[in-house]
């Protein structure tokens, strides 16, 4: 793994974070004057660099460290929504009465259930999702999401990651059926619930099959940008704000995919 530190202005931190995930970050600490991104050894330096108009030689080499060691994201249990505890392994506490334990390990905060773009899908989950219905995490990272709508009930769940090592990883927290690729591998009207936590470029990339799996009556939960920089391709039915990010939330009559592009294509590495 390996970092680079980006010189940023407060006011530039949250659009620079939605960048850097966009390009594939594993993990973001916010440092005096800046952000320091971290990266797996096999995304190309000079590629990143080159991005920010910075030299080769500001990127790092970080030492191998062990998930728990590598969490400052995720050292503490905290609540979401009504329903959830969610706290690393290493915390042996109980869940308040009421909640779910969600334990869950990850070093960044997308998948650790501390960035507001998940904690807002997960209370969109836990206001509607119902007993028996079918839920689609498109971009499932950890699995949370996936973990979160298995706990409140829902009939089945699909998860998918272009990354297999995303799917690795959800694999430790959920044990419902999991797969390398996109929504475009998935059936027309298979969910009842489709949610993708990823970005507006992604988002507005694959809205024809989200649109597509959604079935008629169903509900798309978008997360994953914020406020100033929203996708384009989708009309909200009510928005959940957090901060700066906001969580949409969509029927599949609310998707115009046409308007960025008329066709649908398929999905790569590059775009998450």
């Amino acid at each position: 793994m390996w970092s680079l530190f980006i010189p940023a202005s407060a006011n530039d931190v949250e659009s620079l974070s939605t960048r850097l995930w966009e390009m594939g970050t594993v993990g973001i600490v916010e440092e005096t004057e800046g952000l320091r991104a971290f990266f797996e050894d096999d995304v190309e330096r000079a590629a990143v660099c080159a991005q920010f108009e910075l030299p080769e030689t500001k990127a790092r080499q970080e030492e191998a460290l062990t998930t728990l060691e590598a969490a400052p994201l995720a050292c503490d249990p905290i609540l979401i929504g009504k329903r959830f505890f969610v706290a690393p392994s290493g915390v042996k506490e109980s869940a308040p009465a009421g909640r779910f334990r969600l334990t869950i390990d990850a070093t960044s905060a997308f998948g650790s259930g501390r960035h507001e773009s998940t904690q807002m899908c997960i209370e969109a989950l836990e206001r509607y999702l119902q007993r028996s219905q079918v839920v689609l995490d498109v971009g499932c990272g950890s699995g949370i999401l996936a973990a979160a709508a298995q706990l409140l009930g829902a009939g089945a769940v699909f998860s998918c990651d272009i990354h297999e090592e995303s799917v690795q990883t959800a694999k430790a927290l959920i044990e419902t059926p999991l797969f390398v690729g996109s929504a475009d591998g998935v059936r027309s009207h298979a969910a009842d619930i489709v949610v993708a936590n990823i970005s507006a470029k992604i988002l507005d990339v694959i809205a024809r099959d989200l649109q597509r799996t959604t079935r008629p009556s169903g509900l798309i939960v978008l997360g994953g940008f914020i406020q100033e920089k929203p996708p384009k391709c989708f009309r909200p039915r009510e928005i959940l704000t957090k901060g700066d990010w906001q969580c949409w939330l969509c029927g599949p009559q609310d998707v115009s995919p046409a308007d960025i592009s008329g066709e649908s294509v398929a999905h790569c590495r590059q775009w998450w």
